[in-house]
């Protein structure tokens, strides 16, 4: 079973993430061809580090780490 909750923990952080961010895909079915161009297409466009990435076909929501 997947680790579900894991994004929402990242945010609870009291610190924010400094050297890593957390990337969940709701892309369905979770196969390669549908995966590849999404990945492809943030490989270097996106600030990953630091953030909670939800990615789907529709676009990306980035959310940052740490307590406000």
């Amino acid at each position: 079973m997947p680790d579900k909750d894991f994004w929402q923990l990242a945010l609870r952080r009291p610190i924010p993430l400094r050297r890593c961010g957390v990337i969940l895909f709701r892309v369905h079915p979770a196969i390669p061809e549908n995966l590849a161009q999404l990945v492809d297409s943030g490989r270097t466009e996106y600030p990953w580090v630091g953030h909670v990435s939800i990615v789907a076909k529709d676009g990306i929501e980035m959310i940052p780490t740490g307590r406000q």
